[in-house]
């Protein structure tokens, strides 16, 4: 009985010291996130322009975001580059992935170059790009015109993508198709370049854990390589292949920075998305309780859209 008393009295010590070991980051975690969340939930039913007093006025923030124009452009065009980035970046990072789980010379050399986007930061990134995206001194411009490709204005062009391919072939195509810009394009561009190496570094570990011999056992029934890709590859890296689906649509919807220094959301809300809306309404018009029911309108739909993954796309996930 003494001893179990001993063992008792130094497992609860344990814990206690436990506790104190992780105060510190969860203080830092209710001070700083759980607080400003319930704060910006309570003021998207304020009014409060930073200085003055918070005046309750109801569901009006959320009436008044769906009756004005630039919210749902700001939502198409988040939309829009959502259905760029996520599909293309997702299959390049997996292709890079497969080419670099393979043996080939200057292997290292290889990874460290595709993943060096990820560590630039954004905004470096981001004027690189702007430089490479010029009308005249641009290099893109520059390289396109040795094929007879006509100077585009990548960044401030509110023309759009399918009408550029489409008159440059002599046709004339209105409607929806001239929507989505050049311009959202050309972002969605930076951000497949910047993001692409996380994606290839997660894929590549999936990769790496899948064991050899099953490989070994399909070359020897007669399957081929793309034969042993689906029937193999694919299936065991549906797992990684799920979660990289569901992070890259949460940081689609989260885009900021490449708008922030490029474009500004211009030229006439071309490029304007939801985080940016959510900026320029919060400091640059000082409407924080209607940006901040923007901001949850955000959470909502991004809650909404990993759940349905979930449930439909979970059930297909090999574990």
């Amino acid at each position: 009985m003494k001893i179990q008393h001993i063992s008792h009295r130094y497992w609860k010590s344990d814990v206690k010291r436990a506790f104190i070991y992780i105060l510190p980051t969860y203080l830092i975690l209710f001070i700083f996130i759980i607080i400003p969340i319930f704060f910006a939930f309570y003021l998207s039913f304020n009014r409060w322009n930073l200085l003055g007093n918070i005046k309750f006025i109801g569901l009006a923030n959320y009436k008044k975001l769906f009756q004005i124009e630039e919210f749902w452009k700001a939502l198409i065009n988040t939309f829009y580059y959502t259905f760029i980035t996520v599909p293309v970046g997702i299959g390049l990072s997996l292709i890079l992935a497969l080419l670099l789980n393979s043996k080939i010379k200057g292997l290292m050399f290889y990874r460290a170059a595709y993943f060096m986007p990820v560590m630039t930061s954004v905004v470096a990134s981001a004027f690189i790009w702007q430089w490479i995206f010029q009308s005249h001194n641009g290099i893109l411009n520059h390289m396109l015109g040795f094929v007879g490709v006509k100077p585009l204005s990548w960044l401030n062009e509110p023309k759009g993508i399918f009408n550029v391919i489409f008159n440059s072939l002599g046709l004339n195509i209105p409607g929806f198709l001239g929507g989505p810009s050049v311009t959202l394009v050309a972002i969605s561009i930076m951000s497949i370049w910047k993001n692409t190496g996380y994606y290839m570094i997660i894929f590549l570990a999936g990769l790496q854990n899948i064991p050899k011999t099953y490989y070994e056992a399909a070359e020897i029934d007669g399957a081929g390589p793309v034969r042993r890709f689906f029937s193999i590859t694919l299936p065991i890296l549906s797992p990684t292949t799920f979660f990289v689906l569901i992070m890259s649509i949460i940081f689609s919807f989260q885009v900021f920075e490449q708008v922030a220094v490029t474009t500004k959301g211009g030229p006439l809300n071309a490029s304007l998305v939801l985080v940016y809306f959510i900026y320029e309404r919060a400091f640059k018009f000082l409407e924080v309780g209607f940006a901040s029911s923007a901001a949850f309108i955000l959470f909502a739909i991004v809650i909404i859209l990993t759940y349905f993954q979930v449930k439909i796309l979970g059930k297909r996930v090999h574990y």
